[in-house]
C-alpha cells in the first residue's frame, strides 16, 4: 500500500512540474480568437518630447533604435537633411496600420526637414520608415545618381498607465 502512496505522489509531482512548464496563454485561453499580447522584450528607450504637447520625439539619431510610448501618447518624428543641397526625406511610413496613427502636426518646419506627429492608439510594436535620395543631381542636369538612404525606427506601444488613486 505504502508503494502505491508512493506512486501516485511521483506522479503527482510529475504532473505539477509538467503543468508549470506550460506557457500560461496556452492554458488560460491562448487559443483562436484571444487578443494578441507582446512579446516579451528587452527595455526600449523611452524618449522625450520637444514641447508642450509632444509625448515624445525622435529623429535622425534614432535610425535603428526602438523606442517605447505608452497608448495615448503622441510621438513627433522629425528627420532633417544633412546640408543645404540635399535632398529632402520622403513621407514617414508607418506599418502596420492601426497601432499609431496619424495625428496633426502643430510644429513650422525650417526647409529641409520632413515630419511627421503619431498618436500611439492601440498597444503593439510599429515599424517607422523613410528614405531620401543620396545625392542631388547636378546643376543643368536632371540624372540623379540613383542610391538611397534609409531611415527605419521601432515603436513599442504599451498600454496606458493607470492612475495610482
Amino acid at each position: 500500500m505504502q508503494g502505491l502512496i508512493m506512486r501516485l505522489m511521483r506522479r503527482v509531482a510529475l504532473f505539477g512540474v509538467l503543468l508549470a512548464s506550460v506557457p500560461l496563454g496556452a492554458v488560460a485561453g491562448g487559443g483562436a480568437g484571444a487578443s494578441p499580447v507582446l512579446p516579451n522584450r528587452p527595455a526600449c528607450a523611452p524618449v522625450r518630447g520637444l514641447g508642450h504637447g509632444y509625448n515624445a520625439s525622435i529623429g535622425n539619431e534614432q535610425n535603428g533604435h526602438e523606442v517605447c510610448i505608452r497608448v495615448g501618447e503622441e510621438l513627433l518624428v522629425i528627420l532633417s537633411a544633412p546640408a543645404s543641397g540635399a535632398l529632402d526625406w520622403e513621407r514617414i511610413q508607418v506599418s502596420p496600420p492601426g497601432v499609431l496613427t496619424v495625428a496633426p502636426l502643430t510644429v513650422m518646419l525650417s526647409r529641409g526637414v520632413t515630419a511627421t506627429n503619431f498618436l500611439a492608439a492601440h498597444p503593439g510594436v510599429a515599424h517607422l520608415s523613410s528614405q531620401r535620395m543620396a545625392c542631388s543631381p547636378p546643376p543643368k542636369s536632371h540624372v540623379a545618381c540613383g542610391a538611397k538612404v534609409s531611415w527605419k525606427a521601432t515603436v513599442v506601444v504599451m498600454a496606458a498607465q493607470k492612475d495610482r488613486y
